[in-house]
C-alpha cells in the first residue's frame, strides 16, 4: 500500500505514534449503513451484529475514537482488536476514514489481534509481516517430559509454542524506496498473567519465551541493514519492562540498546501508569504494562513535550483522574491508557 502526502498535517516535520490496548475492540456490522452513532441506543447497536461475540459497547467505542482523534497520531498500534473487520469498521465509521487498517490474524484463541492504523496521506509505503508461525523454542516441563516418551513416534511430540498473539512487523519505506526501510515497528501483546491450567504461575515462563523471541527478532532486524535502521518496539507487555523496575521475565531486554520513551523523558510513578488494577479489598495498584521502546537512532528525534500517558477526557474535555474504584475503571473506554510519543520527522532526514 502506497501513501501520498496529503498536505493536511497539523504538525509539520513531526511523526506521532500511539500504543493502545483497546480492550476487546470487536466491531462486527451486518448492516453497513451510515448513521449517527451518537443517537443509537446500545440495544440497537448490538442488534447490528449476529456474531457470537458482542460488539464493544457503543459509548466506549465512541469515547475511544474521540480519544484517538484528539491524540491525532500518524500510526496507531492497537492490541485486543477483533480482526481486520473490526479494525476496518473502527477506522471507517468512528475515525472518519482517516486511517488505513493493517492487520494479519494472529494466534489468539479468543480472536484478539494486534494491528496498525496508518494515517492516509503519509509519504510512506507500508509492508506488514507476521511472526505468528515463528517457534519460541519453548515447552512447559510436562511437555518436555512427554517428548521423552515419544522418541519412537516423534510426530506426536510437542515441538514449540508460538506467540500468544503475534509479533506484527511493520516496515515503512519512503516513497520511491524499496531497498531499505526508513523505520521498522514491532508490535506485540505478550502472554497474559492468566494460568487456567495451573502450569505457569502468572504466565511468566511463556511471557519470558515470547520476550526473548521478540529480542531475537529485534536483533535480526538490526543486523540486516548497515547502518542499522531505526526500530520502534511497542505493545502490551503484561508486565513491567522499564529498566528501573524490570520484571524478571524481561531480563533479556538488558542485552539490547532499546530504551522506553517514558524513561528517556523522565516520566515515572503514577504518571507512568497505563493500567490500574484493584484487589479484592478494593485497593488500587498502578501498573505500567504498555510501552514504546526506541533504538538509539530515534532518541535524538524524540520530543519530550510530546511523550505522555494519555488520560481519557470527560465530557467537558478535561483529563479525568485515575480511577479509585473498579466501577470507575469499568466506566472508562478501555482498561489501558494510550502511550504517546512524538518525534521530529526522521522520515525526511
Amino acid at each position: 500500500m502506497i501513501f501520498h502526502m496529503s498536505g493536511e498535517g497539523t504538525r509539520p516535520n513531526t511523526f506521532k505514534i500511539v500504543q493502545l490496548n483497546a480492550e476487546n475492540l470487536f466491531l462486527y456490522l451486518d448492516d453497513m449503513t451510515e448513521r449517527d452513532w451518537r443517537k443509537l441506543s446500545e440495544k440497537d447497536w448490538q442488534r447490528l451484529s449476529q456474531a457470537t461475540v458482542s460488539n464493544k459497547p457503543l459509548v466506549k467505542t465512541l469515547w475511544l475514537a474521540d480519544s484517538l482523534l484528539h491524540i491525532d497520531a500518524d500510526i496507531v498500534c492497537l492490541n485486543e482488536v477483533g480482526g481486520h473487520e473490526s479494525m476496518s469498521n473502527f477506522a471507517r465509521y468512528f475515525l472518519g476514514g482517516k486511517y488505513e487498517a493493517h492487520l494479519i490474524e494472529g494466534n489468539s484463541d479468543r480472536g484478539i489481534d494486534v494491528g496498525y492504523l496508518i494515517r492516509k496521506g503519509l509519504p510512506l509505503r507500508a509492508e506488514l509481516r507476521s511472526h505468528k508461525n515463528r517457534p519460541l523454542g519453548f515447552l512447559y516441563p510436562h511437555e518436555q517430559q512427554t517428548n521423552l516418551f515419544e522418541v519412537e513416534t516423534p510426530e506426536k511430540s510437542p515441538k514449540s509454542h508460538y506467540f500468544s498473539r503475534d509479533c506484527a512487523e511493520l516496515r515503512l519505506y519512503r516513497n520511491g524506496s524499496d531497498v531499505k526501510p526508513a523505520c521498522v515497528i514491532l508490535l506485540v501483546h505478550l502472554k497474559s498473567k492468566l494460568d487456567p491450567d495451573g502450569i505457569d504461575p502468572e504466565g511468566r515462563e511463556r511471557r519470558r519465551a515470547e520476550l526473548n523471541t521478540l529480542v531475537n527478532i529485534y536483533s535480526e532486524i538490526r543486523q540486516e541493514f548497515n547502518p542499522p535502521v531505526p526500530v520502534i518496539v511497542t505493545g502490551d507487555f503484561n508486565g513491567c519492562a522499564r529498566r528501573d523496575q524490570l520484571s524478571d521475565e524481561f531480563a533479556q531486554l538488558n542485552s539490547t540498546d532499546l530504551q522506553t520513551v517514558v524513561e528517556i523523558v523522565g516520566i515515572s510513578g503514577d504518571e507512568a501508569a497505563t493500567q490500574i488494577q484493584f484487589g479484592r479489598n478494593g485497593s488500587a495498584k498502578c501498573l505500567q504494562m504498555d510501552f514504546i521502546f526506541v533504538s538509539p537512532e530515534l532518541k535524538p528525534h524524540l520530543l519530550a513535550e510530546g511523550v505522555e500517558i494519555f488520560r481519557y477526557h470527560s465530557d467537558l474535555k478535561v483529563p479525568l483522574p485515575l480511577p479509585k474504584t473498579l466501577e470507575q475503571r469499568t466506566y472508562m473506554p478501555s482498561d489501558h491508557y494510550p502511550v504517546v510519543a512524538l518525534f521530529k520527522n526522521f522520515f525526511t532526514t
